[in-house]
């Protein structure tokens, strides 16, 4: 979305598709808008999931991982077919890939015709969908120092940053409570918004659900957003608002907030850095690469948030008020958080990126 929006405002007249999965599609249709077409492209992954114990190996890696990633083979292969027809129809100037499975076929289709391709990488630990582009990028940005991509050819590699959408900024005091009663919240009270991304948190969903009236009887409000087709049993109290999705009220609903919990994905921190939130964090520790764990690790060393671990909150999910609770009553604490976590952030991450791919489309 920043991307397709720092494109548009140099390029007014650009024609920006977004290509993804069947399951994100009707969340990106919501997010862009009319004015930008979200086509679905058949795409595989590679399941790689870390901290699984042995019986979790027996019990689910067999159909769950081993076979679905066979049957997989030949999504990606169909993928590839498909994403050459359709390049080959449309002939764009540039393919951008963010590192999702389903760039894989759409970067090596881009590739196959000599359409100039670029690439960016967030996390800590490069992804393996942009580990196999890389050798093909024009360009390639990335969201951490350089040290952490050490296979990443230099010449066409640049430490940018993540970009992160216009509409993620900072509110005064004022502009919080005009926020917190336009959607329907008390305005001089804390809100605290949980998240676990586009498709929810069943582990956050249940410890928000099942620890709200004890952060409600500290003072506070508090915004759930499940993710879509995310069944849970919310207990009906005042002070508790529960949605499947925010789309263009998320940047605003986020800013406004005096606490966010949230997933470890680089670039939901990145848009909590550019707003200096105050923030925990619940790694999913179940990634490939483990990847979550090692971004929270980062930020936890620098005293930017507070970091409770998966399998403690499954364990005890009055941690997640306890942490709430603690941030509440400690305001300096609160402050300082916020100020570390806003050091993270780089505002110039969006012009560089977009300057990249319009370099990539005059080569």
């Amino acid at each position: 979305m920043a991307i397709a929006s720092g494109i548009r405002e140099r390029k007014p007249r650009a024609d920006i598709r977004v290509w993804c999965d069947r399951s994100f599609a009707p969340q990106a249709r919501q997010l862009l808008g009319a004015g930008t077409r979200v086509d679905v492209v058949v795409s595989g992954k590679y399941r790689r999931y870390a901290n699984i114990s042995f019986l979790s190996h027996i019990r689910y890696h067999l159909i769950k991982t081993h076979l679905a990633n066979f049957f997989d083979l030949f999504k990606i292969g169909f993928g590839l077919l498909q994403s050459l027809c359709k390049l080959i129809v449309w002939r764009p100037n540039v393919v951008f890939c963010k590192g999702g499975f389903v760039c894989l076929p759409v970067g090596i289709a881009a590739h196959a015709l000599r359409i100039p391709l670029v690439i960016h990488d967030s996390d800590i630990i490069p992804g393996l969908t942009n580990r196999v582009l890389a050798r093909y990028a024009n360009y390639i940005g990335t969201g951490a120092p350089l040290e952490n991509y050490p296979n990443y050819p230099p010449t066409r590699t640049r430490f940018v940053g993540i970009p992160v959408r216009q509409e993620f900024r900072k509110l005064s005091t004022n502009e919080k409570l005009a926020v917190k009663e336009k959607h329907g919240f008390g305005g001089h009270k804390k809100l605290v918004l949980v998240t676990g991304g586009g498709l929810g948190s069943s582990d956050l969903n249940a410890a928000a659900s099942e620890q709200a009236p004890e952060i409600i009887r500290h003072g506070a409000q508090i915004l759930l957003i499940t993710g879509e087709n995310k069944d849970i049993t919310a207990p009906e109290i005042d002070g508790l608002e529960v949605k499947p999705f925010l789309a263009d009220d998320y940047p605003e609903v986020t800013a406004a907030a005096d606490i966010v919990v949230t997933r470890a994905g680089a670039t939901a921190m990145a848009e909590l850095a550019s707003i200096g939130a105050v923030a925990i964090i619940v790694p999913n520790p179940f990634l490939a690469g483990d990847h979550q764990t090692k971004n929270a690790s980062a930020w936890s060393k620098a005293d930017a948030a507070i970091v409770i671990k998966q399998k403690d909150l499954r364990a005890r999910p009055e941690l997640l008020s306890t942490e709430v609770v603690r941030l509440l009553e400690d305001e300096e604490l609160r402050s300082r958080l916020s100020k570390n976590l806003a050091k993270f952030a780089r505002p110039d991450a969006l012009d560089q990126m977009v300057e990249m791919i319009l370099e990539a489309v005059k080569s």
